[in-house]
């Protein structure tokens, strides 16, 4: 509902309201009213305040740090706008907080700027970036053994299980920073290292230590669904993954004659394979939805449905891209994943299901861009079919334009034997004269 409402009162609302203020508040010390208008005018301007006090709340209620909302130089001006108002109501404020002028003007001023600020991110919602910076909520960890089923666990617990790992695997999600330095001193790994993998992860990537390898990759987004890194700390009898944002990963895994650390690693492989699978299918369905549009009726939502598609297919294609080539370095036997040895039929099978999950994903690209460069060439054709009519008209208004402005608007008695009629039919033949030749030239087609 709050995210709604962010999206709803956004910066050019805000500002189209700012100016309607404006206008309300000057309209009483310009123009004589009368009562009634008055008092309209005085009941849109309480109104106009009340949705920039519901502004407010809604974006500090949304704000990930509401001290740095609150302390901002433009929302202290906002917090005035809406409080003066209010003071004004007061039988001992003073005159000057009775009509606050000053502050309208600067309210002015924050329309004028709203751009620099939505680029600054200073509203609530207004993300662009593929995936969430920061965790959403308290660290949760969950267990899962070979004979059991997932449970919930205490972060402490996890930290006496680093220690002396048996054979479980430990899922932790929701880690903010102090929680990632404590796993990066656990796995004996860089801390900027798992810090990269967990906070948006470009590539994936296989790292070694003494007692784990960190095998880093990324679940496909879709929709409000982000992006989501996972970083697998593996080892033969043992697995921990790690999240900044919760991700369902545990379930039974296959790979039975396999140690119980293998088996979850090949799991949450297999699980981040299916799910860019469930992406290319998607991706496909929708592809075929945005084919059956007419080309030549391309409505904003399509561009809005053609770009989001877009990024989505390029942040899999890379990803499928890398996952590939690591799983094609682990099968060929360069690098080793713990328990597996020699025995390298799995992994093949997997960069086998990566590749062609890949050439899916990039014969959707190009499908992509071929229907989008369709409907932009299409777009584009309009546009000048529409600037070259806009040519002609300019051309054929300009004629009577110098011929009036040379003549006036008075016939009789100039010293030249022509009427109105005369320079009305030469007019009509020039301008004929230029639409044939417009004509000729098949700029009217």
């Amino acid at each position: 509902m709050l995210h709604r409402l962010s999206r709803i009162l956004n910066e050019p609302v805000m500002g189209f309201l700012a100016l309607a203020a404006l206008c309300v508040g000057g309209a009483p010390m310009l123009f004589a009213l009368p009562p009634a208008i008055a008092r309209t005018l005085d009941i849109a301007g309480w109104a106009i305040i009340g949705a920039f006090a519901l502004e407010y709340l809604v974006h500090l209620a949304l704000a990930p740090d509401r001290r740095a909302y609150v302390l901002n130089r433009w929302r202290i001006v906002d917090a005035l706008i809406i409080l003066a108002p209010l003071v004004s109501l007061l039988p001992f404020a003073p005159d000057v907080l009775r009509s606050s002028p000053a502050l309208r003007v600067l309210r002015l001023a924050r329309v004028l700027l709203f751009g620099a600020r939505a680029r600054h991110g200073l509203v609530a919602g207004a993300e662009m970036g593929i995936a969430r910076a920061a965790p959403s909520g308290p660290p949760r960890v969950t267990e899962l053994a070979p004979e059991g089923t997932p449970r919930p666990l205490e972060w402490r617990e996890l930290i006496a299980w680093s220690t002396r790992p048996d054979e479980r695997w430990v899922h932790a999600v929701n880690l903010d920073a102090a929680h990632i330095e404590k796993v990066a001193r656990i796995a004996e790994l860089p801390d900027v290292m798992v810090d990269a993998a967990l906070r948006e992860s470009s590539y994936p990537r296989l790292e070694s230590s003494a007692r784990w390898a960190a095998f880093a990759m990324s679940l496909p987004g879709w929709g409000d669904e982000p992006r989501t890194p996972v970083l697998l700390l593996v080892s033969r009898r043992h697995l921990l993954s790690l999240s900044l944002h919760p991700v369902e990963l545990q379930s039974r895994p296959g790979n039975d004659e396999l140690p119980w650390g293998t088996r979850c690693a090949l799991h949450v492989i297999r699980e981040v394979l299916e799910r860019n699978e469930a992406l290319a299918l998607r991706v496909e369905h929708e592809l075929a939805g945005l084919e059956t549009l007419p080309a030549q009726q391309s409505p904003e939502s399509f561009f809005q449905a053609i770009f989001r598609l877009k990024r989505n297919i390029v942040l899999a294609k890379g990803d499928l891209w890398r996952l590939r080539a690591l799983l094609g370095t682990l099968a060929e036997g360069r690098r080793e994943l713990p328990g597996l040895g020699g025995d390298n039929a799995c992994l093949r099978q997997l960069a086998e299901q990566a590749d062609y999950l890949h050439e899916t994903i990039e014969k959707a690209h190009e499908q992509l861009l071929t229907l989008l460069d369709l409907h932009l060439n299409i777009a584009s054709y309009d546009v000048n079919r529409f600037m070259r009519l806009l040519a002609v008209v300019s051309s054929l208004a300009l004629i009577p334009t110098i011929i009036g402005g040379l003549l006036g608007m008075n016939i009789a008695g100039n010293p030249w034997p022509l009427t109105l009629a005369q320079v009305a039919f030469g007019t009509f033949i020039l301008m004929l004269c230029v639409l044939y030749a417009f004509l000729a030239k098949g700029w009217l087609r």
